[in-house]
């Protein structure tokens, strides 16, 4: 979820690029802007300026008239732009339009992240080896739970084999999951992905450890890959869609 401050940054970064005759690039900042927050002032303001489309700078001025019926400025311009398509198009019937909330054009997609398709594909491959580790595991655990005599007790070696199989399946689905949703750019594959890094950071050193003879490979490839991976999820954080956000920049 994006944060006041993220918005404010957008909103800065199109308002230089449109006094820079950057409209593009103002374009795509200031059309983020709207999408999070679609009672900013100031992002219908600028989208006026970097518009060219007769219709799109229309609403840009309705939509300001609406946020803020005081807006002198505005009025006017609006009214300009009336008078001028009634001078353009005498005899063209005069249509209404509803006042809409948001631009004629769609917002565009953000590109995503480099940083959020690497994620994404380390917990796709992460939860392929969990899962096939889990299957082993429990093949395992069956053929030495078939091989026991008394098959209505379970040994306290094959009740850990058994937690260890439950734990590798459970970490593959949870991969998936996390994995689907960093595709679709749920802030719940966001938060998903620093929760299970920070757990495989906690989990990984631990087991290469109590592992006899300790693994020091091991702890030092398990702690930089997740490591990496919670550094990376932080700085995909541009990726994920907000929601509106309450505080406005003024002019």
């Amino acid at each position: 979820m994006a944060t006041s401050q993220q918005v404010k940054q957008l909103l800065q970064e199109g308002i230089i690029a449109a006094k820079a005759g950057q409209v593009e690039e103002a374009r795509y900042r200031l059309l983020d802007v709207i999408e999070q927050d679609q009672t900013n002032e100031t992002a219908w303001y600028w989208l006026y300026q970097v518009f060219e489309r007769e219709d799109d700078k229309r609403i840009c001025l309705e939509n300001l008239i609406i946020i803020n019926p005081h807006n002198r400025w505005a009025k006017q311009q609006l009214l300009d732009h009336l008078e001028a398509s009634t001078a353009a198009a005498p005899q063209a019937p005069a249509k209404r339009r509803a006042r809409r909330a948001v631009p004629a054009r769609a917002a565009p997609t953000p590109a995503r992240p480099l940083s959020l398709k690497l994620i994404t594909a380390f917990w796709v491959g992460i939860s392929v080896i969990f899962l096939s580790s889990g299957i082993i595991s429990a093949g395992e655990w069956l053929l030495s739970a078939l091989r026991s005599r008394d098959m209505s007790t379970i040994t306290i070696a094959q009740f850990l084999e058994l937690l260890v199989t439950i734990s590798f399946l459970t970490s593959a689905l949870l991969g998936f999951f996390v994995a689907v949703a960093l595709f679709l750019r749920s802030m719940i594959g966001f938060y998903g992905s620093i929760v299970l890094a920070l757990g495989l950071l906690l989990f990984g050193p631990t087991v290469s450890l109590v592992a006899q003879p300790p693994s020091y490979l091991t702890l030092v490839c398990t702690t930089g890959t997740a490591g990496m991976i919670f550094f990376l999820t932080l700085a995909s954080q541009s990726g994920f869609r907000g929601t509106s956000q309450d505080e406005q920049p003024s002019h």
